[in-house]
């Protein structure tokens, strides 16, 4: 690969190289070539002809080409219109989860105490924390690195979250109001892309044998504490034995994605 070539050239040739990986080949390719000059996209299209040097970006290009994400690659991610940090070991946040947000917003005055069972990158609770100023937030994860890029989100978004490392909320001290989750709810041995499978953290992602068992662990200790509401996201296959398994105990109202199917659920304890 010849060192300096022009910009057009470049992306010419990384979206090339980028086709058999890569939905939107062209796209990720300006993606890499913009964060490897330090420029945004509109440069790149306002400076085709400059000639730049070339072999960095092509060693990103190799790096994608082997399946890794390139929200590790670039440490960025954009989630609910805003840009996040994200490194490898940190689970990737979905479009889809943008929906969870929207689906608790609904059931919050905005002065609530919250508690979110595996924070990950922070992005659930920064994002209710900035939509709604006065909640209180704590947040838990068994990963410490999840919590060192939660802080770290925090900081850059200029948000306050409690972060304590626990399984779900063990030891954690204090009453909430609302307990929000998006957890590992993929059943234990399911296929899934390369990109995700060879480098996304499998405990952030396989929830057991059956897939939900996180999520009954999570209905279980919802009922047994003092929260009123508790939102989940699933798997769209799981409606059923979520229904079977809470029964007659709450009241349940699920939510689809954008594709049609069934994506999570809020939950509200029956008044007695």
């Amino acid at each position: 690969m010849r060192r300096s070539m022009r910009i057009d050239e470049a992306l010419r040739l990384g979206a090339k190289e980028l086709g058999a990986v890569a939905q939107r080949p062209i796209l990720e390719a300006q993606i890499l070539l913009a964060y490897a000059l330090g420029v945004d996209r509109v440069y790149l299209h306002s400076h085709a002809d400059q000639q730049i040097e070339a072999l960095g970006y092509f060693d990103l290009i190799k790096r994608r080409k082997a399946f890794e994400p390139i929200e590790y690659i670039t440490n960025r991610v954009s989630f609910y219109g805003e840009e996040f940090f994200i490194e490898s070991g940190v689970l990737i946040p979905r479009p889809e989860t943008e929906l969870l947000i929207d689906q608790l917003k609904m059931e919050l005055r905005g002065d609530e105490r919250v508690a979110e069972i595996g924070v990950g990158s922070g992005v659930i609770s920064i994002m209710l924390k900035k939509l709604l100023g006065d909640l209180r937030i704590t947040a838990t994860d068994i990963s410490q690195k999840a919590l060192d890029v939660a802080a770290k989100n925090a900081r850059l978004h200029g948000v306050h979250i409690d972060l304590v490392k626990a399984d779900l909320l063990e030891g954690v001290d204090g009453v909430f109001d609302v307990i929000v989750s998006n957890p590992p709810y993929i059943q234990n041995g399911f296929p899934l892309d390369k990109n995700v499978a060879l480098y996304e953290p499998a405990q952030a992602l396989y929830g057991g044998e059956e897939g939900d068992e996180i999520l009954r662990r999570i209905i279980d200790l919802f009922f047994a504490c003092e929260a009123s509401v508790l939102a989940c996201e699933m798997g769209f296959d799981q409606r059923r034995r979520i229904e079977e398994y809470v029964g007659d105990r709450g009241s349940l109202r699920f939510y689809k994605d954008l594709a049609g199917l069934d994506r999570g659920f809020v939950l509200k304890k029956e008044r007695r």
